[in-house]
């Protein structure tokens, strides 16, 4: 934001417009406790750096100098002469001299309302528009003062209208727009929704199609002006010009911001309107700055103004008061702050005190710093900077306390760990989703919950997920496009699920996604229990889903945490699922081959107590696996065959009770038959005193095949 200094001199009381000036800023730089300059422009360029607008540059010097301050977008009301006038009034201590905006006595005629009409379609994207009618006007040159004004502000002047609405958008940081009131079909404004490739000519530059997330300003036919974004043609104020119908208004910032980039004006940085109406302007000062510009204009261009104005403005906000207590203050500043120091600072940034106790202050903010003065910490805050840290003590010593971190934190930084230690790459993906995207039923039946309008930047990042699954496929679909190799990837983060009446329920997930296949992925999440350090549980795969269409079928399992109880029970939960995505998802991500996937419910998995790691002596002889391929039934599943497995361990002395039977894959097709699946598995043969033989090994085997073929009715696949 440039500051010219001479513009800025309008607003302080006369004695500060020659030396005075620079003398108040030797006595403000004394408060601070910071070296003066010689220069006026130099010391106030280091005053408001320490006030929190940094200054980047001074251009010039002493009172002829413009200064480029840094304004943060927390604090639209720095983006105007007179919002960094009131900051430097209260650094100086000096009383702020506003701009006059009473233009009743330029009223005369018809009242404005019988002139003219409004009607606002979508308030939730416009909650405030207010038009005056001003007559008489006659269009040419602005007078000297002005041209330097706006020069020095970096536009180019183009006639005494358009100059007057440019001058106080940037004075009171209220964009305006003049139409002409004649080329108005029935003198009528509507805001409303643009129609689908509604015709829209720009006063400058090229936009694309309208489109129904467009707001437009409308006349009865036409569309005159994208909302707070860009006048059109046909309705601009021209050499003939008489009457004009002057706007002011307040638009959604989340609405003006989507529509800088998808019409793409000025190459997407959008024009000096948009962009305060993007950080947001005062709402209760629209017809202020309305009446302002009025003034102006007949002082300048001559006219009447018509009595009134139309403000159609559907709900009103209602003033929040903050209590700020003088003990608080103290303690977070670190040092005592007089009363009166505080009362002054507050009351000079526009703060009313509506009490005022021994103990505290209670205050309204003002309306343009609603958006940043909200809580008591943003009060004390205000006083801090303005007050000055050089009052602040030195201390040699800072007591802190860290807060206890949630267990899923700590334990995602063990399970990091191990991930990438088994080759997997963390991927960070935005909790908002495109609806449109396949929305698989993993957590929730329910669809993704969708954004309110008006904060939604992009169609593409307008519902909140329900699932990191379709999150991991759409990383996985743009490395597939730049040719990438395999993908391993896993993703800890939060889903959002509906709740009847309430807030989304927020629940963390661990997602997986690995193009290896079922097996890889299988043996991955087996090792994340031990990975974490759990006290007496570990993960394991179990029945397989039948019901999730997000999977192949029969080519999915659910993820259980086993936990060791007293004795020798054990408790299981469903923690999770784990399979190969279905033809269908494969289809809707566009993915060139299938891949497996995982996801797991962290919050439950992270609830038991951490232990140290319970080593045991490897085995002193090696490992025989014998693979199995059987057809049996439809109906006999994997965690069928797995408790028979195991409990034939217990009776063969051969078979290493540690290793549970290993999942290879399943099949389905002609050479099977209808109704029938190939189920292919290992299993591990080993002894405790010596390395088996090829015969015991097979014998054993055998003894396994004839009785798993006996207990589910099936046959060798050859």
């Amino acid at each position: 934001m440039k500051l010219p200094i001479q513009w800025l001199l309008d607003y302080l009381p006369g004695e500060l417009r020659g030396p005075g000036f620079a003398d108040a800023l030797r006595q403000a730089c004394a408060r601070w406790e910071l070296a003066p300059a010689d220069d006026a422009a130099q010391m106030l360029g280091r005053l408001m750096t320490f006030a929190g607008f940094a200054c980047d540059k001074v251009n010039g010097a002493g009172l002829d100098a413009t200064l480029d301050l840094d304004v943060l977008s927390n604090r639209p009301d720095g983006q105007c002469i007179v919002g960094l006038a009131r900051e430097i009034a209260v650094i100086l201590q000096q009383p702020l001299l506003t701009p006059s905006c009473d233009v009743r006595e330029k009223e005369s005629g018809e009242p404005a309302e019988k002139l003219a009409s409004v009607r606002i379609d979508e308030p939730d994207l416009c909650p405030r528009y207010t038009a005056r009618i001003i007559r008489g006007v006659k269009v040419g040159p602005s007078p000297k003062w002005l041209q330097e004004r706006l020069e020095w502000m970096g536009l180019q002047p183009r006639n005494n209208i358009v100059d007057v609405t440019n001058f106080v958008c940037f004075e009171l940081n209220q964009p305006l727009h003049a139409f002409d009131l004649k080329t108005l079909e029935g003198r009528q404004i509507i805001v409303r929704r643009a129609q689908e490739k509604e015709p829209f000519t720009p006063l400058y530059g090229e936009t694309p199609p309208l489109t129904p997330e467009t707001l437009v300003i409308a006349d009865g036919q036409h569309a005159r002006a994208v909302a707070g974004v860009i006048g059109g043609k046909g309705a601009e104020v021209t050499s003939d010009t008489t009457d004009i119908l002057l706007e002011a208004a307040y638009f959604n910032p989340a609405s003006t911001r989507r529509a800088v980039r998808r019409l793409k004006v000025m190459e997407g940085r959008g024009t000096d309107a948009s962009y305060r109406f993007e950080r947001g302007i005062d709402l209760e000062n629209v017809a202020n700055a309305s009446a302002r510009a009025a003034k102006l204009i007949v002082e300048i261009a001559g006219g009447t103004v018509a009595p009134g104005i139309i403000d159609v403005w559907p709900r009103q906000r209602t003033a929040k008061t903050i209590a700020l207590r003088y003990a608080e203050l103290e303690r977070v500043f670190g040092a005592p702050v007089r009363k009166e120091e505080t009362r002054r600072i507050l009351v000079c940034l526009g703060c009313q005190v509506t009490t005022e106790a021994p103990a505290q202050l209670t205050l309204q903010a003002p309306t343009w710093r609603r958006g940043d003065l909200e809580h008591e910490i943003d009060l004390i805050e205000e006083v801090a900077r303005l007050y000055g840290y050089n009052h602040v003590p030195d201390t040699t010593a800072m007591s802190a306390r860290v807060p206890p971190r949630p267990a899923w934190q700590s334990a995602g930084e063990n399970v990091r760990t191990l991930l990438t230690a088994l080759g997997y790459f963390e991927a960070v993906s935005d909790s908002l989703i495109d609806p449109k995207w396949p929305a698989p039923a993993v957590w929730t039946r329910e669809a993704p919950l969708p954004l309110d309008k008006a904060s939604v930047l992009s169609e593409d990042h307008s519902a909140l997920r329900n699932s990191l699954l379709a999150s991991l496929l759409s990383v996985r679909r743009f490395n597939q496009d730049r040719r990438s190799g395999e993908a391993r990837m896993f993703e800890l983060g939060k889903v959002f699920l509906p709740v009847s009446g309430s807030r989304p329920e927020e629940r963390v997930v661990l997602a997986l996604l690995d193009d290896r296949g079922f097996q890889a992925l299988a043996d991955t999440v087996s090792r994340i229990g031990s990975g974490l350090e759990q006290d007496g549980a570990h993960l394991k795969l179990s029945a397989p889903i039948s019901t999730a269409d997000f999977l192949a079928s029969g080519q999915g399992c659910q993820v259980l945490r086993v936990r060791e109880m007293a004795g020798d029970e054990r408790a299981q939960d469903v923690v999770g699922w784990v399979g190969m995505i279905s033809p269908a998802l494969q289809k809707a991500f566009d993915l060139r081959n299938p891949v497996a996937v995982c996801e797991l419910d962290w919050s439950k998995i992270v609830v038991l107590p951490s232990a140290p790691l319970r080593y045991q002596r490897p085995p002193a002889f090696p490992e025989i696996v014998r693979d199995i391929a059987m057809v049996a039934e439809e109906k006999v599943t994997w965690a069928d065959i797995e408790s028979f497995a195991r409990g034939w361990a217990a009776h063969e002395p051969l078979r290493d009770k540690a290793q549970p039977p290993r999942f290879m894959s399943v099949f389905r097709g002609k050479q099977i038959g209808a109704g029938k699946k190939s189920v292919a598995f290992s299993l591990v043969y080993r002894a405790a005193d010596r390395t088996l033989t090829d015969e015991e090994v097979n014998a054993a085997h055998a003894r396994f095949q004839q009785a798993v073929l006996e207990r589910f009715k099936a046959t060798l696949r050859v």
